[in-house]
């Protein structure tokens, strides 16, 4: 193809015919560029389907993070649906001392509580993947936002207070209290008389437990459940949007 070209060229000039090259060299410069911007067309969409292939991947990730956080948040508030009754039993003052012999959580009320790490690396590689090719935000990626910034938070903080005061009623209780030496929190043993006189009559415990009863089923657990709604949408988004892809 090029040597057809220059065989043209050393014609047209051998003939004399220097408009005809004038016209056949713009024409040949035209296809050149037209060449160029087809190579960078072809090539700007191989970067476009690229950039598809690895924010999909990204969304798959977010997708499959949410899926896991939702799982986790099932069982933590499945688990404190059992143990709520105890909570109430105790600022209510219903508790018996015979109730004690089939209660499975007792022993669990005010010491401590179950943890949730939420998992943020999908939206991490996003965050990043926004960053790197300087794309703007859409409606997905705010309410992603939304969700790792603004509720993350409100949960992480809420449990680093459950954790605070539930800790520091335990190091009250661990120095002050000759049953404790005795408890058994794996759930297998009976309970003390001991403790079960301190759970039913000592004003402490019972201020510990209306305070923790707030905090846990107030505020922790109905954050878990709004973060628990807003994933299932914003599942139910990434897959529209993988849809359509």
């Amino acid at each position: 193809m090029i040597k057809f070209f220059r065989k043209i060229r050393q014609k047209l000039l051998t003939e004399n015919k220097f408009s005809k090259y004038l016209i056949y060299a713009i024409g040949e410069i035209v296809l050149v560029v037209i060449g160029i911007l087809i190579a960078l067309s072809i090539n700007n969409w191989n970067q476009k389907q690229q950039q598809k292939k690895v924010l999909n991947n990204i969304y798959a990730t977010i997708k499959a993070d949410l899926q896991q956080d939702i799982k986790n948040i099932n069982n933590v508030v499945n688990s404190s649906k059992d143990i709520e009754k105890d909570y109430l039993a105790i600022i209510n003052k219903t508790r018996k001392k015979e109730d004690f012999k089939n209660c499975k959580n007792c022993r669990y009320v005010n010491f401590g509580f179950p943890d949730i790490k939420l998992r943020k690396n999908g939206n991490e590689l996003l965050q990043n993947y926004n960053q790197q090719n300087n794309t703007s935000s859409d409606s997905l990626s705010i309410k992603l936002n939304s969700l790792y910034i603004d509720l993350t938070n409100d949960i992480s903080v809420k449990l680093e207070e459950l954790t605070t005061n539930s800790n520091s009623f335990l190091e009250i209780v661990k120095y002050t209290q000759p049953w404790f030496a005795d408890m058994n929190f794996s759930g297998t043993s009976s309970y003390s008389d001991a403790f079960i006189e301190y759970a039913l009559t000592d004003f402490g415990y019972r201020n510990t437990t209306k305070m923790l009863y707030e905090m846990y089923f107030k505020k922790y657990i109905p954050y878990l459940k709004e973060y628990r709604a807003k994933s299932l949408e914003i599942i139910a988004l990434i897959d529209e949007k993988l849809e359509d892809e």
